[in-house]
């Protein structure tokens, strides 16, 4: 058996002559990250064989807009993607990261739409700015006249222009985040493949009667000039006007009062209600009365619906222009009629009468308020504070208006949806997700999925002109086909026109797992990454995207698109805000990226990104994931510079069949390294085995030690990962290699190497926890792992093949423990701790060389701490310890007490003890000083009531502080007193 020592150049070939490279001084991650991002993908690392073997591992990106820049939501989704996908990769799986965009259909319209509005030098946006108390409202209906004066082919042709300049900028964002996606399998939800797929699923759902055209009331944007679903309005909190008007009764004998907030559509009312078992209202009942401000009179009818504490009890109702009116109004027998006073482009049509007709709504509101006050019908006016939707794109408050849309019946979708996930072959983490979408799902409406917009899927719908003078008599009034028909099916003539709409973009994202891997033809990608693994997403897309995909994964392959969904949670500022351009609280990732290096933003993201709670993110904290980059690159650089002391002792080939005396320094794993127990072992009898080789094994007690810990490491992060625990992941490689690696470790060896027996094996050990570790933390902080991975020999056995990159090579897991040795280091860091926390709690200078004693409690930590006792003296910067279960206390001295022995710091000659207790008393008094006037301020009601959150909460963990302050000044003193003799 024959092991290697080999490093690479900077061309990423092997380099086969005994060569180590001493890294730079100090690490720069610019250039380096491009340069290893680009070879990455050279090497086709990120790219599938679905002809290999292997386990599947796929997962495909939530589509961002093409109109989209890299924000803190796309980093962290990203993030979390790359890291699973990096992690299943190095673990042998076949992996596949599909990556794509998505058209956006309102919101690329919107930009181009402005963009050809500004070309103009004669261009004025038509704005109106309504100010109802503190609400401000703004409409901008112009530009859209631009698109028209285009037309539809020629404006298509410029949205498609505008992308192939614009649309790429989030994939090259997501590139320098390090995300390991396909890109030769990149799609776009209007490429060819997957508008055939789209075609597909409309025509089969409508011959199957799930997708029809229905006249009903839904949401539109006047500004975006498009029907909007339930889940893209936004709704505000705003505060209104709810104003009390008194409709006359037709028989003159009095009148009854409305409340409403939008007193503009009243032109439109067609009953007032009430509740049938409202007395005050019983005799009211069937009667009329005199619409205000027009010719109409209108009757009054009961619903179970109206609520009759709201308002006066009685309700206005107009079924054009109000959701529960228009249901109200169904139920009537007769229905009562729709009448729609506010048109598409939220002007007030000719039925509102010939004074308001063409006027805005909030300047027609005005005037009909104007009106009614001076024919004495306003009864009272209050502030109301009501939920107000606005179109998820634009801003612009929603107008419920009566139009004629495509709708899918998605209720028997939703059956089967709800049944996968309770039935556990969906998992939602959390687990809480679960009741949200249960909760919508049981509760879901047919979905609308007609846009009137120009940018997207156009609907595959035609309708024959004869159908316009009875001379055709085709079904439904439409013709639906996968391809353009040249005939009408049923009079044969050609004057077809297709329908003007598209499809919401949510339905072609809906179809996004299979109709990316080539549906409805079964391709081998389809037959080998469906269904997909995982999908990573944020919980506000949950009913836009998820449960979409879930009922047409179903629906058309049979199965679940996915078996995982992890819903991250927001990326919050500091202070737990959301962040948002008008709080001026945002923060650009590229901007970190650029300051910081890729690494630590990635890192920072993960390390907290915990489970169901949203990320407090500060930049201080990259900031110290930047230290830790830091930290690993040094810790690598003392490392290479110590092999280069070690190259020419026959270092380059070593087998075990050669000279005995010739220790192997590069262990291909652990188990290789004497005094290591093989896995299956663990336990008492391989600590046993352990134990009887501690003072012949080649290695050192801290070596096997940290093998092991190494060990106990990589099962955490493995299965934190498998359980989606990124934030635990993190920190345990992070504890690892700052503390246990590079604290602990590294110092320790820095003793070890000065013994010319031990010195081959630490420094193999040294290389080889640094090769591990950089595994480890490769799937977080991609570009640095390479860099170093890149510039240190690695091992190999036999003729076994060395990987060129980090990347694909394996990830540890599955190595052996040597839980003697971790015992045993338990008392060597209990013993330098413990004199560490004495010398700090008195304020004794880190380079004072202390006199030490320990008393140990057994035998065995007294030979543990006697056979390491360089470790002791080296870690603590004692020149003298004494070990021994019979060491009495030292007079003068300070004591630290641990489970299995106490700590004696002999205090003379290093501080005055009379001198240092008086300085800690003045500071004990200073400290109560302000723990008092703090004390006083945080009792003080006016202060709490008055002075900012933020300030508050800082005052109160100054208090807390100095109260730990002032505890510890406690135990310093305690102790000195205890070192004089004092108890």
């Amino acid at each position: 058996m024959t092991f290697s020592a080999l490093s690479r150049d900077n061309d990423f070939e092997r380099d086969r002559k005994d060569k180590v490279r001493i890294l730079e001084k100090s690490y720069n991650p610019r250039g380096i990250e491009e340069r290893w991002y680009e070879y990455w993908v050279s090497k086709n690392y990120f790219k599938p064989d679905p002809a290999s073997k292997g386990s599947i591992f796929s997962i495909v990106i939530p589509p961002p807009n093409i109109t989209g820049s890299l924000h803190m939501g796309h980093a962290l989704n990203a993030v979390l993607q790359d890291i699973l996908t990096r992690w299943k990769r190095m673990s042998g799986y076949k992996v596949l990261w599909l990556p794509g965009t998505d058209h956006a259909g309102i919101a690329t319209q919107n930009v181009v739409e402005k963009q050809l509005a500004t070309e103009d030098p004669g261009f004025r946006v038509a704005m109106y700015e309504v100010q109802t108390k503190d609400v401000v409202e703004k409409e901008l209906p112009s530009e859209r006249l631009y698109r028209h004066k285009l037309g539809r082919e020629a404006f298509i042709e410029r949205v498609w222009k505008w992308k192939a300049e614009y649309g790429e900028k989030i994939i090259h964002q997501l590139k320098r985040l390090g995300a390991s996606c396909d890109w030769s399998r990149e799609r776009f939800t209007l490429d060819e493949g997957l508008s055939r797929a789209v075609k597909e699923v409309f025509v089969r759902l409508y011959e199957e009667g799930l997708i029809y055209r229905d006249n009903r009331l839904i949401n539109w944007c006047p500004r975006c000039h498009t029907a909007l679903s339930d889940l893209e309005v936004e709704h505000e909190e705003l505060e209104g006007k709810l104003t009390y008007i008194r409709y006359p009764l037709s028989d003159s004998r009095g009148h009854i009062i409305v409340a409403t907030t939008r007193p503009e559509t009243m032109l439109g009312d067609t009953a007032v209600a009430v509740h049938p078992d409202d007395s005050r209202y019983k005799d009211f009942i069937g009667k009329t009365v005199d619409l205000p401000l027009t010719k109409r009179k209108i009757p009054i009818i009961s619903d179970n619906a109206v609520d009759p504490s709201f308002g006066t009890g009685a309700v206005k109702v107009t079924p054009a222009h109000d959701f529960n009116d228009e249901a109200m109004a169904k139920r009537q027998s007769p229905a009562l009629e729709f009448i729609t006073v506010i048109g598409k482009d939220g002007l007030m049509t000719e039925d509102a009468g010939g004074r308001y007709a063409g006027m805005g709504r909030y300047d027609c509101r005005r005037l009909v308020l104007k009106d009614l006050k001076e024919k004495g019908l306003i009864e009272k006016e209050q502030r109301y504070t009501h939920a107000i939707g606005h179109c998820y794109r634009c801003k612009t408050v929603i107008e419920p208006l009566l139009t004629l849309q495509w709708y899918v019946d998605v209720r028997p979708l939703a059956k089967e949806a709800i049944k996968v996930v309770k039935e556990g072959r969906i998992r939602l983490i959390p687990r809480p997700w679960e009741n949200t979408y249960f909760a919508w799902m049981e509760n879901i409406r047919d979905w609308c999925i007609s846009r009137q917009i120009w940018w997207g899927h156009r609907i595959p719908a035609w309708y024959c002109q004869k159908m316009q003078n009875a001379k055709c008599k085709m079904q439904n009034g439409v013709t639906v086909s996968r391809v353009i028909p040249t005939i009408c099916p049923y009079c044969g003539s050609e004057e077809l026109i297709q329908d003007e709409d598209v499809l919401d973009t949510w339905f072609s994202s809906a179809l996004w797992p299979f109709s990316t891997l080539g549906w409805p033809d079964k391709t081998v990608d389809l037959e080998t990454f469906y269904p997909t693994t995982v999908l990573v997403t944020g919980f506000d897309i949950i009913f836009f995207w998820v449960a979409r995909m879930i009922m047409m994964g179903l629906k058309f392959m049979g199965d679940v698109p996915f078996r995982d969904v992890y819903i991250h949670a927001l990326v919050r500022d500091i202070k737990g805000q959301k962040m948002s351009k008008s709080k001026g609280n945002v923060v650009d990732p590229l901007t970190m990226m650029d300051r910081y290096g890729t690494d630590a933003f990635r890192f920072t993201l993960a390390a907290f990104a915990a489970q169901g709670r949203d990320i407090k993110f500060s930049e201080e904290r990259v900031e110290g994931y930047r230290h830790f980059v830091n930290k690993l690159w040094n810790a690598a650089r003392f490392i290479t510079m110590n092999l280069k002391t070690v190259t020419s002792n026959k270092l380059q080939v070593i087998s075990e069949n050669e000279d005995s005396s010739l220790v192997t320094p590069w262990p291909r794993s652990p188990a290789s390294l004497p005094g290591l127990a093989p896995r299956s072992g663990a336990g008492r009898e391989a600590g046993q085995a352990a134990k009887q080789g501690r003072r012949h094994s080649s290695l050192s007690l801290a070596s096997r030690w940290i093998m092991s810990r190494l060990a106990a490491t990589a099962d955490d992060i493995n299965r934190a990962l498998d359980e989606y625990r990124f934030n635990d992941a993190a920190c345990n490689i992070y504890q690892f290699v700052w503390h246990e690696f590079c604290d602990w470790y590294i110092e320790m060896a820095k003793s070890d190497t000065r013994d010319p027996e031990l010195k081959n094996s630490v420094i193999g050990c040294l290389l080889y926890t640094l090769d591990a570790s950089l595994r480890l933390l490769h799937p977080f902080m991609p570009y640095v792992t390479e860099e170093i991975w890149q510039k240190i020999p690695h091992v190999r056995r036999d003729r076994e093949e060395i990987r060129d990159s980090i990347i694909i090579s394996e990830y540890p897991k599955s190595l052996p423990r040597d839980y003697q040795a971790e015992e045993d280091m338990s008392y060597i860091i209990d013993a330098v701790t413990g004199i560490r926390t004495i010398r700090g709690e008195l304020n004794i200078s880190p380079s004072f060389e202390l006199n030490v004693s320990i008393k140990t409690y057994s035998r065995k930590t007294e030979e543990i701490l006697r056979e390491n006792v360089q470790y002791l003296k080296r870690l603590a910067n004692a020149s003298e310890i004494k070990i021994g279960m019979e060491v009495d206390k030292p007079e003068g001295s300070a004591t630290c007490v641990k489970s299995s022995m106490e700590i004696y710091v002999l205090l003379k000659g290093v501080l005055n003890i009379e001198a240092e207790i008086d300085r800690l008393k003045k500071v004990e008094t200073e400290v109560e000083g302000s723990i008092s006037f703090l004390n006083k301020k945080l009792l003080d009601e006016d202060f709490l009531l008055r002075a900012p959150t933020g300030v508050v909460e800082k005052e109160k963990a100054r208090y807390e502080e100095l109260i730990r302050k002032k505890e510890r000044i406690m135990e310093s003193i305690k102790k000195l007193k205890e070192a004089r003799g004092e108890k």
